[in-house]
């Protein structure tokens, strides 16, 4: 090959080339991103809608279904969802992988806007946020004192803290959880305001009238223009006192003479405790596509600044940080990455002992490594999990091609050529081999870029990077690696050793060493001649047994459970708790504390955060010892916890490992996630879906199955006598508006205090609205025949008592319930999958359909794309193979190698406890595709040769076999070794970690072993004895 020869010649130009590529990828690595993962995060965009004082049924009706019809045309979408509960309305667009988030958020922006005027006027304007309406923050900060109340620490987060931590890039929404923000409540007593003939109405509207700040235009002069403002705030609770309502034969009647103003926080939904402490929490939700470690590395930045402002006695610091998993497994992969670098250099050594030798190798490694960074930013990949796994078992691969070249060479200067000489011969002989390695491995994962979905993105990046190393190790053994060959290899008889030398008896028993090691390969060397001589003799057998190993492989395939990433050790454990319907702060908040009492003897347990919130379930995030520290899982702490927190009363407690995984929000603790959907009533849905869950939960391995509804909401329906309201002249839509006024206390105006605004509440006092006769107890004003008079509610209104829905779901635009559930240990998720389907189509009655959200979907989704994937690999490697060898046949014989080397692979998966088939574990199978063919080719394009040579098909296989067997087992051994990292794998995201490594592992050693028989069986059986013209006129 023309380049091998010019940097043979030209030592320096080889030099340069290698440091240029160095230079470059050192240069690009210091501006690469740094995640966790590719982003695979779908876009999400949520709209939530606040409508105060609406059941779940009227919410549905008026918000959320217009909506959604609305909504459901946007471009790129793939879900819509929605669930309609109290007060709220929270719709989530998932779209797809391509789609841009900012695009997608004009559009649904653009289609709110054409129907918001068509929502309830009491309902609030649609909010939009750039994540998923239900994802929970990814960090939490604390803020405490000795010193001030929870309603101090709250108003100062408000006022000060929100609008500091929104404006940091990637954060979608700020959170602030315990003491409720600052309102003036103005309280009223009914039977004053039946004695004065005053009506809530007429407090909301003098309110309005009297707390005035707008603007009045600008006087102009001749010279200047100065803007005029009218100021009239209330500000206090003494001026909210004296607000005049009305009047009274010539008596002015003030808020305090049928009420009084009082200023509060509304601290009635939710409270926080930070390791036992009273405290506020923030907590920090991203935007569906930003990079949490960007984000926690500003706000970390801003947090010394943010406690040198604080009020004195005020403490701040992060209380569950969720991104110290994502450091520490890229930390653990970079500390995988540096021993598998030692492995294959100790590998090197032992089977070259020379240390001029092993240099050469070795030189690959930092070259295809550092100019690897140069192709993940040539593609805008980031340095993520994926991309530094491709990096280490590329360690191995990278000095396969050195390896290869290297003991080509130094045969020659063996046989007595001189050094330069040999790497003239030793580089032409072999760069063919080479060439075809390096493009077959890179063969591999061309397909990949064509494949959609997550799968796509996620092997995309893992292949491109591999490739990348592998191409530029290709390149090194094609330049610089004969030209070190040639000035720095000679004979091992020339290492002369004297007794003055330093260090003598350690080059002495070296020498010792590698010549006893030499004796012992070429033992193995003729012994293996002598098995594969024989093993050729019984083809068929061999390929009986070939067979058979591969069936097996895919019968263990087959019991091998599937999921679509493991789940991890995140080094947070969460207790969901769960109230009865109806429970408030005091009921929740008491047994809370008895399960922060639990948490506090956990020993691995180091900080404690529990947000106790109504209605809706509460949590506790508790963040553990670092991973080296401990010698428990969080998954081994949860399940001990399950018996302490059964035996606290009142709350159904659920402990489970904290975080999410590869899929963002799409991952829960519960893989299993199927949807039931109609467009019959939600009662029928109900009454159907109940007896499905006792049959999935009788016939499918499944723990905690649970379904997102309730029927056990309650709620008092107010019906109007229609005549009697008409007799008296009051409008029906006039006492719907003194109830909502008076019960739910809706903000009627706002004040401002420190330049924060607040909310002015209208409510009546406490103690005449806790039931049904508190509400018929109340006045409303009558003016028929121009007479006012007050009439009680009883005279008109009826209360009545009944159960409703908590909250109504939508998946797709149709009404759902979603069932979710955990696995049972060793149940395949796939086939759990398929069985619920079977089993709900047959349970359910017409008019029903069965989908599939989160893990679920996105696994069956993404399993097509694998086989697709598995298929196009195997293809496109024969085609290129075809296309090198000039033969549709020797591809075939390499191929072969392909199903018993995947079958070892999946074997050893299979004998290590609590593995499965996912993601981590194909990635491992497909790049062993490429690896175990390099063994193949070695054969087959040394044999071809031998062939063209004159020799028989038997004696130039065998003949191949034999010379190759060293470097196939030196590459082999590297390989293995560079990958024991992660099979051995320990602390943050070693779930990840272990199924590459063990695939790797086990389909290198016995697929190697298998491979050294089967090919050259194979070989012998398809190859054709081809003309040595032929041949040599292809090589030329």
């Amino acid at each position: 090959m023309k380049l091998t020869e010019i940097c043979i010649r030209r030592p320096v130009l080889s030099t340069v080339l290698s440091l240029i590529i160095v230079l470059v990828g050192a240069v690009t690595w210091s501006r690469l991103q740094v995640r966790q993962y590719p982003n695979v995060d779908q876009p999400k965009i949520s709209v939530i809608t606040a409508f105060e004082g609406a059941s779940p049924e009227i919410v549905e009706a008026q918000v959320t279904k217009p909506l959604e019809d609305q909504l459901s045309g946007i471009e790129g979408l793939n879900t819509i969802t929605s669930r309609s509960q109290a007060e709220e309305s929270r719709i989530t667009l998932t779209f797809n992988l391509n789609r841009s988030i900012e695009a997608a958020a004009n559009d649904v922006r653009d289609r709110i806007g054409r129907i918001k005027n068509k929502l309830p006027a009491d309902a609030e304007d649609p909010r939009i946020k750039k994540a998923d309406a239900d994802a929970l923050p990814f960090i939490y900060i604390a803020l405490y004192s000795d010193k001030l109340s929870t309603k101090d620490i709250a108003d100062y987060a408000y006022r000060y803290l929100e609008s500091q931590l929104e404006v940091i890039n990637g954060v979608s929404s700020v959170e602030i959880f315990g003491g409720g923000e600052y309102e003036m409540h103005l309280v009223l007593d009914p039977v004053k305001l039946a004695g004065y003939k005053i009506t809530a109405e007429d407090v909301a509207n003098a309110l309005k009238q009297q707390n005035v700040e707008k603007p009045a235009g600008k006087l102009i002069s001749k010279e200047q223009e100065i803007l005029v403002t009218t100021k009239a705030p209330l500000i206090s609770e003494r001026q909210f006192n004296n607000l005049i309502i009305g009047e009274r034969e010539g008596y002015l009647i003030r808020l305090s003479d049928v009420g009084f103003a009082e200023m509060k926080s509304d601290d009635t939904r939710n409270k926080v405790f930070f390791n036992g402490k009273n405290a506020v929490a923030i907590g920090l939700t991203k935007q569906s596509v930003a990079n949490p470690l960007d984000i926690a590395q500003d706000l970390k930045k801003q947090l010394p600044h943010i406690q040198e402002t604080l009020p004195k006695g005020m403490k701040i610091e992060i209380a569950n940080d969720k991104t110290i998993f994502i450091e520490r497994t890229i930390q653990n992969v970079y500390q995988t990455l540096f021993e598998a670098t030692i492995l294959v250099i100790l590998v090197i050594l032992v089977f070259l002992r020379s240390f001029r030798a092993i240099i050469i190798p070795i030189v690959a490694i930092p070259v295809s490594l550092i100019g690897s960074f140069f192709i993940i930013y040539l593609f805008n990949f980031t340095i993520n999990t994926l991309t530094l796994l491709a990096l280490v078992l590329a360690i191995g691969l990278v000095v396969d091609d050195a390896i290869v070249m290297l003991e080509n060479i130094y045969r020659y200067i063996e046989k007595g050529m001189s050094p330069i000489a040999a790497a003239f011969k030793g580089a032409k002989e072999i760069s063919f081999a080479v060439i075809a390695m390096t493009i077959t491995l890179a063969a591999v994962y061309a397909p990949i870029t064509l494949s959609p979905g997550m799968t796509g993105i996620l092997f995309t990046e893992f292949a491109l990077t591999l490739a990348g190393a592998v191409i530029l190790s290709g390149f090194v053994a094609l330049t610089i690696s004969p030209m070190m060959c040639g000035r720095l290899l000679h004979p091992h008889g020339k290492d002369s050793i004297k007794k003055s030398d330093r260090f003598y008896v350690l080059k002495k028993l070296w020498k010792d060493l590698g010549v006893k090691g030499d004796l012992y390969l070429d033992k193995i060397d003729s012994f293996y001649a002598k098995i594969l001589r024989k093993a050729l003799d019984r083809k068929f057998l061999v390929l009986i047994s070939a067979g058979f190993i591969s069936a097996l492989g895919y019968l263990i395939v087959m019991r091998i459970p599937t999921e679509l990433v493991p789940r991890e050790d995140q080094g947070i454990v969460n207790v969901r708790a769960i109230p009865p319907y109806s429970a408030n702060l005091q009921f929740v908040d008491r047994y809370m504390k008895q399960v922060d009492e639990i948490l506090k003897g956990v020993p691995e347990i180091t900080t404690r955060l529990t947000l106790v919130s109504v209605p809706g379930e509460s949590t506790a995030l508790n963040l553990l010892k670092p991973w080296e520290d401990r010698k428990r899982s969080s998954k081994e702490i949860a399940e001990s916890l399950r018996d302490p927190l059964d035996e606290v009363p009142g709350l159904q407690l659920v402990a489970s490992m904290g975080g999410k995984s590869l899929l963002g929000s799409g991952i829960s603790e519960s893989p299993f996630e199927m949807v039931v959907q109609t467009t019959k009533s939600y009662e029928d849905l109900i009454i159907s879906v109940d007896p499905l869950m006792h049959i999935l939960t009788q016939q499918l391995k499944l723990q905690r199955l649970e379904g997102d509804f309730s029927n056990e909401g309650q709620e008092y329906v107010v019906t109007v006598d229609r005549d009697k309201a008409a007799s008296l002249g009051i409008e029906i839509a006039t006492i719907a508006s003194t109830l909502d006024t008076l019960i739910s206390g809706r903000p009627a105006s706002f004040f401002k205090r420190e330049n924060k605004r607040y909310n002015v509440k209208v409510e009546v006092e406490e103690s005449f609205r806790k039931s049904p006769d508190d509400i018929l107890g109340l006045y409303i004003r009558s003016t028929k025949d121009r007479k006012e008079t007050m009439v009680p509610l009883s005279e008109l209104i009826t209360i009545s008592k009944r159960l409703s829905p908590t909250e109504i779901n939508h998946f797709g635009g149709l009404r759902a319930i979603t069932l979710t559930a955990r696995l049972d240990a060793g149940a395949s998720l796939g086939t759990t999958l398929q069985k619920a389907k079977d089993i709900s189509y047959m349970s359910l009655p017409d008019g029903y359909r069965i989908d599939f959200g989160g893990e679920s979907r996105r696994f069956l989704e993404e399993s097509s794309n694998v086989t697709i994937i598995f298929g196009l690999a195997l293809l496109f490697i024969y085609l290129v193979l075809a296309a090198q060898y000039e033969s549709f046949i020797d591809p075939l014989i390499i191929l072969f190698s392909v199903p018993m080397s995947m079958a070892s692979g999946v074997f050893l998966l299979w004998l290590v406890p609590d593995m499965t088939m996912n993601l981590y574990s194909q990635i491992g199978l497909l790049t062993l595709i490429g690896l175990i063919t390099k063994h193949g080719i070695l054969i087959v394009d040394f044999a071809n040769k031998l062939k063209a040579d004159g020799k028989s098909k038997l004696e130039a296989v065998i003949e191949s076999s034999r010379l190759r067997l060293r470097p196939i087992l030196m590459t082999t051994f590297a390989m293995v070794l560079g990958a024991l990292p992660l099979a051995l794998a320990g602390g943050a995201g070693m779930e990840s970690r272990q199924p590459i490594g063990l695939v790797i592992v086990g389909g290198m050693t016995l697929g190697t072993l298998f491979t050294l028989f089967l090919v050259p069986t194979v070989y012998l059986l398809m190859s054709r004895q081809r003309a040595a013209k032929d041949l040599h006129g292809f090589d030329s």
